[in-house]
């Protein structure tokens, strides 16, 4: 079950990023760049129901998986993942929880180790241009594509691709794709998107459940 969080970390690392970051006053976007960053303007938390898969040209690499995403600007997010296994991923800006509900297990890293060599690292406050070559690529789906290629060269994932929707209340993000090192590409689908809620108190802290394993790694 430990799997389903190691093979998506890198999309889990790229979101942050995207989630975190700020943008800086638009001035040269252009179509879908320009939108990116109004979204990235305009929305300082926000939550919505997540489905993920990953493939690589052999097909499928493992069982889709869905849950429930919400973030905080500039630095906070939780996973809820309800399947194929029940797990938690949680981050208030210092601390990454991670709980496996299987195996009552809970991993707690120092947000500076866990994201160390990934553009993560320098997520709070950067701007997203700072960070990757943004390219508007033609319209598919019913949504306008940026496609985000890292900067750095020790990143472990190729490319983002982030398809965005326009709607009376804004632009949104609706659907996600990374590819890795490996070659898998993984992809995010949203629903139920809600933008700037009001989350409860207390969304970005985990306490370990009673009785559970904990696990503090350096």
């Amino acid at each position: 079950m430990a799997l389903l969080f190691s093979r998506s970390r890198a999309l889990l690392l790229a979101l942050l990023v995207l989630f975190a970051a700020s943008a800086q006053p638009a001035v040269a976007g252009t179509g879908s760049v320009q939108l990116l960053e109004q979204w990235l303007q305009q929305t300082r938390s926000g939550s919505a129901d997540f489905t993920q898969t990953v493939s690589n040209p052999k097909g499928p690499a493992q069982a889709p998986a869905a849950g429930r995403f919400a973030f905080e600007r500039p630095d906070r997010f939780r996973w809820d993942y309800a399947a194929p296994y029940r797990q938690v991923i949680v981050s208030d800006g210092r601390q990454l929880w991670t709980y496996d509900h299987g195996l009552d297990q809970v991993t707690i890293t120092p947000v500076t180790q866990a994201f160390k060599g990934t553009p993560a690292a320098i997520f709070a406050g950067a701007d997203l241009k700072r960070l990757f070559t943004l390219t508007s690529q033609p319209d598919a789906g019913g949504l306008e594509w940026v496609l985000a290629t890292p900067k750095s060269k020790d990143s472990n994932f190729d490319w983002i691709r982030i398809g965005l929707r326009s709607t009376p209340q804004g632009p949104e993000v609706a659907e996600l794709q990374l590819r890795d090192a490996f070659g898998q590409v993984s992809t995010m689908r949203f629903s139920r998107i809600e933008r700037n809620p009001a989350l409860p108190a207390g969304s970005f802290h985990f306490t370990p459940p009673s009785g559970a394993s904990v696990i503090h790694q350096p």
